[in-house]
């Protein structure tokens, strides 16, 4: 029985011996294994096809910013010219008004009765000089005989010099009295808008007292003040494009017309003013203008407009280098027809992406097609 025991013992020790090493020698030649496969190779990425073209100069205008104010072309404040109470008001802001056109009516009741009394007056001087002029050549009859004193012809001949001079003056003054009572009617000196209102009916006005503020819109005057280091740069003829914040992305245009011939001393600057057409009525006197003004003309890079990317509120293109893609922010210029100047950003010879841009990457592996 004893000798049965040690002998299973000793084959379960040889077992548990043996079993490891079998086990050791797998891992180890499943390892040697592992070792001797070469690992898997990572794909290439994809390339895209892409289309370029160059980057060519392109004659483009210079351009100066500037701020500006619109004018009306013709503006005035009416004064009443003449006095007396408001009748009648035939006016309101905003309202157009012809050459002419009655704006208001003043009583002048006063004033025809002056009139009455004037014309009068100049009535009994004429008839007085008529009266004189005969008896002054009665009284040269008398001389010639010998009939009056030399004194007494002087007086009379003083008298023939003076009463044509006092009916003059007596007519001067019914004209003028009769244009007091003309100035009771305040008519438009010019077609135009009615920018402002002053007066009301049974108000006393008198001849200096303002009645109303009229602007003719159409055309329109733009005021710009030109800074002294660009003065010889500015010139009759001159095209200017600017833009209104009640229009945004609406351009209008004009041509520079009035120059003044003196710089102001306070600011260091030119005033110049540009006629702008106004058909519509859409500018208005006192509007605030963003100005672009043409002062002759450069040579900048451009781009295809399709080459051009908006992301964060700026300009992007994608430009060729070696087989990669470099995004870059440009700053543009004008642009004509389908091409655009760029201020900054690329260089003339530079191959862009011009087509569908708006899917690339920076640094893209591609597969570029030249264009011209």
């Amino acid at each position: 029985m004893k000798k049965n025991w040690t002998t299973g013992a000793r084959g379960l020790w040889l077992l548990a011996a043996i079993v490891p090493c079998a086990l050791s020698a797998s891992a180890c030649k499943r390892s040697v294994a592992e070792e001797a496969e070469p690992p898997s190779a990572t794909p290439a990425p994809a390339l895209v096809s892409v289309q370029t073209e160059l980057v060519s100069p392109l004659d483009v205008p210079r351009t100066l910013r500037l701020t500006g104010t619109l004018r009306g072309d013709r503006e005035a404040d009416l004064a009443a010219n003449a006095s007396g109470r408001v009748l009648q008001v035939m006016i309101e802001r905003g309202v157009a008004v012809k050459a002419g056109q009655v704006l208001a009516k003043l009583d002048v009741r006063a004033a025809t009765l002056s009139a009455s009394e004037a014309r009068a007056q100049a009535e009994s001087a004429r008839a007085q000089e008529q009266q004189a002029l005969d008896e002054c050549g009665r009284y040269e009859k008398l001389k010639e005989r010998g009939a009056i004193s030399d004194l007494e012809y002087q007086q009379k001949f003083t008298q023939c010099r003076t009463l044509p001079l006092t009916a003059q003056a007596a007519s001067a003054r019914a004209d003028l009295a009769a244009q007091n009572v003309g100035d009771g009617i305040i008519r438009a000196p010019f077609a135009g808008l009615i920018a402002e209102r002053f007066i009301e009916v049974g108000q006393f006005v008198r001849q200096d007292s303002k009645v109303a503020t009229i602007v003719s819109a159409d055309p329109i005057r733009l005021e710009l003040a030109v800074p002294e280091a660009d003065v010889a740069r500015v010139a009759e003829g001159a095209v200017v494009s600017f833009g209104v914040s009640a229009y945004p992305g609406r351009r209008f245009s004009g041509k520079i017309r009035y120059v003044s011939g003196v710089v102001r001393a306070s600011t260091r600057d030119l005033v110049v003013e540009a006629v702008c057409d106004n058909p519509e009525r859409l500018l208005m006197p006192g509007m605030f203008a963003d100005v672009v003004l043409e002062v002759g003309s450069q040579k900048l890079p451009s781009v295809p407009r399709v080459s051009l990317v908006s992301r964060d509120e700026q300009s992007r293109l994608f430009v060729l280098d070696g087989g990669r893609l470099e995004e870059r922010v440009v700053a543009l210029g004008p642009a004509l027809g389908e091409r655009v100047s760029v201020l900054k950003g690329v260089n003339v010879d530079e191959r862009v992406v011009v087509s569908e841009p708006g899917r690339l990457a920076n640094g893209q592996l591609v597969n570029a097609q030249v264009g011209e």
